[in-house]
Order: C-alpha cells, then structure tokens, then sequence
C-alpha cells in the first residue's frame, strides 16, 4: 500500500515539473520580451533588471550580454560592463569585443586586457581545452596501440612507452590544472587585495572596478587570485567570475 502511494506521489510530481518546465520557459520568454521592449524604448535601468532576472535563472542570448554591456557602460559601471562583455566573449567567441575590452580598459587604466602573444596563446588554450583534451586522448590511444602491437611482434615497445607515460602525465596536468583556469573581474571600487584570506592579513594594494585577474583557487570567503604575477586574496563578493 505505501509502495503504491509512493509511486502515486512521486508520479504527480513529475507530472506537475513536466507542465512546469514548459510554463517557466514561456515566463523567461515573456521576461526577454518585456526586456528588449524596455531597451527599444530607451528604459534601459527598467530593462537590466528583467535581463538580470534572466541570467540569474540560467538564461542568456548572446545579444542580451551585450545589451547589458551596454547598459552598464552608459550608467559609468566599468566593471559590471566588462563582466558582461567578458560573458559575451565566452558565448560566442566573438574576436571583436576583445578589441573594445581593450579600448575600456586602456581608457580606465585597467589590468588584464593586454593582448599580447601570451595573452592570446592563453586564450586559445582556454578556448579550446576540450578540443586539446580530446586530441591527446586520441594520440595516447594511438601510442597504446602502437605498443600493443609492437609487443605482438616480439619486441619491447620502450621508446614508444616512454611517450605514451609522457603524453598521459601532460593529459593528466591538462585536464587536473588546466581545466581549472578561470578568470574574474573586480565588480567593486575600492576592492582590498590582501596576501592572506583574512582581512588581518597584509595590505597588497586597493584596486578599482574592472580589472581582470585569473582565478586559481577559494578559501572560504577568499577568492586567491593572480595580480601582477603574485597570488592575493580578494573577498568573494567583490569579483565577477566569468562563467556561465
């Protein structure tokens, strides 16, 4: 009997989350609807609430995050601006806003923007890291093969076997540190960097909105960051991580 209610119970809740799903799409439509309605009409504060309520939900166009750049830009928030352009640049990999990144942070005077060879060679990487991953388990399948088959042959793979250990431990760094790459902007003026995560430790220096750092790791409420080569700790409520 408990049994049957049980399923009884749990059938009526799926059921009610199937009708559900469908309803809380049309709702995010309306919302965007109500949004780009607002931004046409020049309501652009009305409008970045309702476009905040999406992306709080999950939910973003590619347009959207650059209508909300723009938004932020035209209110004088730098770095909510370039938090968003930054959320663009992941979407749609589009080159061209990395170009007005630059122009806004030369303009502000602003870290993290420059685009120099090992700016882009990180950006490739960062880009592409599924498409590495998957290319380095190809060649170590191929190099284990080619091992196997050599020793089918009656011959010791060992040069071959050194480059499959090599291969897999630079697939092991790969996919254990370099997945963990992120990076943040500072969405606050008057930001601490401190050289500890405590607000007892030392002082590294107070920056400004807007500045893009990579993330490397979390303690509590500290984020630790890279400034200027060095690790330093910002509170959590003070950066923007770019993902999505």
């Amino acid at each position: 009997m408990q049994s049957r209610v049980l399923k009884i119970v749990v059938g009526g809740v799926i059921l009610f989350f199937s009708h559900l799903a469908p309803a809380l799409g049309q709702i995010s439509g309306f919302r965007l609807q109500q949004a780009d309605s607002l931004y046409i009409d020049k309501k652009y504060v009305q409008s970045l609430e309702h476009y905040r309520t999406i992306l709080s939900h999950d939910q973003y166009t590619p347009a959207m995050l650059l209508k909300m750049a723009y938004i932020e830009e035209g209110l004088n928030r730098i770095g909510p601006a370039l938090y968003y352009l930054n959320l663009y640049y992941v979407v749609s990999n589009d080159k061209t806003v990395l170009t007005k990144m630059e122009e806004l942070a030369t303009r502000y005077n602003l870290e993290g923007y420059e685009n120099s060879d090992a700016d882009r060679a990180f950006t490739f990487y960062r880009d592409y890291h599924f498409h590495i991953t998957l290319a380095l388990g190809v060649i170590v399948i191929f190099f284990v093969s080619l091992a196997f088959s050599i020793r089918r042959k009656g011959r010791r793979p060992i040069a071959t076997g050194v480059l499959t250990a090599v291969i897999l431990l630079v697939l092991f760094v790969h996919v254990n540190l370099g997945g963990k790459i992120s990076l943040g902007v500072v969405g606050s003026s008057n930001t601490f960097l401190m050289q500890g995560p405590s607000p007892g430790a030392a002082l590294v220096e107070v920056v400004n909105e807007g500045h893009r750092v990579e993330i490397i790791g979390k303690k509590d409420v500290w984020v630790e960051v890279l400034w200027e080569g060095e690790p330093a700790y910002i509170r959590e409520g003070n950066i923007l991580p770019v993902e999505l």
